[in-house]
């Protein structure tokens, strides 16, 4: 077992907390807790994952896993009987959360309002679910309370007392929020509303976790909070700068809300960090980020809701146990169960598909491992079998999702509602297997749903097109280009397989083929970003290499933070002979999105260049592990060792060429790299 890094660990779920919101205010001053946990530790991007679906990524955030190991595909799943469906519970998560570990091994945990965490589960301390929230909870009393929502159960009457009912929010309340509150018709504009029911839901979430830090004993505490996720969704089309279509006396009584909510959640932040103490070890992270710019996507935040999240969300940590200023480097989701872990000096599982952040710890032992938790008993405080689900919580929990907009209304035909949940779950499943690059586990899945009866014509093709995509990827050339040619046959203009069809010609090195593909494409799909990335590779392949830079860079005008358009320049500059300048837009590129193929094998080339032979190895090993159909790139990392193996000589200084670095100069490089 390794040193113990941290007396105790506090980990706070802010969803979607965005760095584009958070550093303006942050610099004026409005954000000061935030501000003081930044400057005494340490603070970065945190990369999200794919499908940016909440429950299956604040699991992953719980334990270090994708959704095809922990089990939490989606936000609702059939009822075991196959007679409806329900909002997903804990009992459908196949692995050992981070509490249910540090329960087995003797230390106490407070998890409070955390997604898919009902029933609650028995663990070595205190667990409030997230039916804790739901609108009867709210309404008022014990009884109103779910069956299971806490542990111990002798908490219940605390958490009566401590609910927040929206109705109690007077004007006053909102003032912060709205100010011009008073000139809503109340009658007929549900906002305020709202807004009263998500103030509610975050001040019980806070009085809950606070009173539980104060109270109960713990080595670890979790708190989930979900109100800047759907202030967003309700309320980020009315924040400045003007969108079109949004009406001038909305922008005007609205446009504060979001700022609000941010302040708001500082405040809360203030008071918990004063309520843990100087010996706590503080980490806030968000799943992923929110737009809050020209890249909103409509004026109704609802309308395809993943839609509205920035691929980067936040990471904060300070406190004992970690270097104040150090740098943390490619940092995603899947890495914060194994920094708890370590910080509180237990073995992190091999299993686990992240890694601690070890470049901001003050030990610089080598963490301890073991095999898999899921294979160690103990008293972990399983979750509750499925039979203790309370139907009626359940009935209240699927409706406030219904309202969000993030599961359709069940229909009259339980058969029918139970088959769409399946197929959504199967292919959040499918989605999260092609992002950890299980290509063939995730063909197998797009296979099955393909074999499904009565599927729309429209989910069909998008089965198709996705299982096209395995097939391209796993370099089955022809079987893809058949799947997409009888998406064409059945809607000749299908921007879907349109699009994925100029990624096969790419990857069959038809480069020509591929741009006469997306010169077909019309209307948003021709301006859609990924459009534009693979035109930019494209021109890349051609050697056209100043007209790719300068479509990379118009790309991060858009998005400053886009991490394939960052490592396709940095290619362009590995092309131009700039080894120096692609190593650093490579490096830009992984700490972004550290599952980036490309930006590995770039980063390696170009170390190689620069001499750095042990790095460029290190480097060149990482894409290979990412994606292993590179036969070039294995043949040349296998002299690269052996070369390695008879010398040992000093790398020589980094060649630079001046016309090299004053070409990149003028192209924007250094602007993009330095921003």
């Amino acid at each position: 077992m390794s040193d113990r890094l941290a007396k105790k660990v506090l980990l706070i779920g802010w969803d979607a907390a965005d760095w584009n919101l958070l550093r303006p205010m942050i610099s004026a001053g409005q954000m000061p807790s935030l501000a003081r946990l930044i400057e005494t530790g340490v603070s970065g991007n945190l990369a999200t994952l794919q499908p940016v679906l909440s429950p299956m990524l604040w699991t992953s955030i719980a334990t270090g896993k994708r959704a095809d190991k922990h089990g939490i595909c989606g936000f609702a799943e059939p009822l075991p009987d196959g007679s409806g469906i329900r909002p997903v519970t804990c009992a459908s998560r196949r692995t050992k959360a981070v509490w249910n570990i540090l329960s087995q091994n003797g230390l106490a945990s407070n998890v409070v309002s955390w997604l898919a965490t009902h029933p609650a589960e028995t663990v070595r301390g205190a667990v409030v679910s997230d039916y804790f929230l739901h609108p009867e909870s709210l309404g008022g009393g014990t009884d109103a309370l779910a069956e299971g929502v806490c542990h111990p159960s002798r908490l219940r009457p605390l958490l009566a007392n401590l609910l927040v009912n929206p109705r109690d929010l007077g004007p006053d309340a909102l003032l912060p929020f709205v100010p011009r509150a008073g000139e809503v018709d109340r009658s007929t504009d549900r906002r305020i509303e709202q807004l009263a029911t998500l103030l509610a839901r975050a001040s019980s979430t806070h009085a809950v976790a606070c009173a539980l830090i104060a109270n109960e004993p713990w080595d670890f505490t979790a708190v989930y909070y979900d109100m800047i996720d759907q202030v967003g969704h309700l309320f980020m089309p009315f924040h400045p700068p003007h969108m079109a279509g949004v009406s001038e006396h909305d922008a005007q009584v609205y446009g504060e809300v979001v700022r609000g909510c941010y302040r708001f959640h500082d405040m809360m932040l203030g008071a918990m960090l004063d309520l843990a103490g100087d010996d706590t070890t503080v980490m806030l992270v968000s799943d992923h980020g929110f737009h809050c710019d020209e890249r909103r996507s409509d004026v109704d935040g609802f309308l395809n809701p993943t839609a509205w999240h920035r691929q980067q969300g936040v990471v904060c940590v300070s406190g004992p146990g970690v270097r104040r200023g150090a740098e943390i480097q490619s940092a995603g989701l899947l890495d914060v169960t194994p920094t708890v872990l370590s910080l509180l000096g237990i073995p992190v599982g091999r299993d686990m598909q992240g890694r601690p952040w070890r470049e901001i710890l003050e030990s610089s032992e080598e963490p301890s491992y073991v095999d898999s938790w899921d294979s160690i008993d103990g008293d972990s405080g399983a979750p509750p079998s499925a039979s203790d689900d309370d139907p009626v919580a359940s009935a209240t929990a699927l409706q406030l999702l219904v309202d969000l907009g993030y599961v359709e209304a069940p229909s009259e035909d339980f058969a029918t509602t139970v088959l769409n949940t399946t197929v959504q779950l199967k292919t959040n499943l499918a989605l999260a297997m092609m992002d950890g690059g299980q290509l063939q586990q995730a063909a197998d899945v797009w296979s099955e749903l393909l074999a499904f009866e009565g599927l729309p014509a429209a989910s069909r093709r998008a089965f198709r097109a996705e299982l096209a995509d395995c097939a391209g990827q796993l370099g089955r050339f022809d079987e893809s280009r058949a799947l997409l040619e009888q998406n064409l046959a059945d809607a000749p203009d299908d921007p879907a397989a349109l699009f994925k069809l100029a990624q096969l010609q790419v990857r069959a090195n038809d480069t020509e083929g591929a741009l006469g593909l997306l010169d077909r494409l019309e209307g948003s799909a021709a301006l859609a970003i990924p459009t534009k990335v693979l035109r930019a590779q494209c021109l890349v392949k051609l050697r056209q290499l100043e007209s790719a830079a300068g479509e990379f860079l118009a790309i991060l005008q858009l998005d400053d933070e886009h991490a394939t358009a960052l490592s396709g320049l940095a290619r362009v500059a590995y092309l131009e002979q700039d080894w120096r300048g692609s190593a650093e837009i490579a490096l830009r590129a992984i700490g972004l999105d550290p599952r980036l193929s490309d930006a590995h094998q770039t980063l390696g080339l170009s170390l190689v260049e620069l001499g750095r032979r042990r790095e460029a190895i290190e480097a060149l090993e990482v894409s290979l592990k990412l994606d292993p159909h590179q036969p070039a790139l294995r043949s040349r990392l296998t002299r690269l060792r052996q070369a390695n193996l008879e010398s040992d000589e000093a790398p020589p200084e980094s060649p630079f060429d001046p016309e090299v670095g004053a070409r990149r100069d003028r192209r924007g490089t250094n602007a993009v790299k330095d921003r």
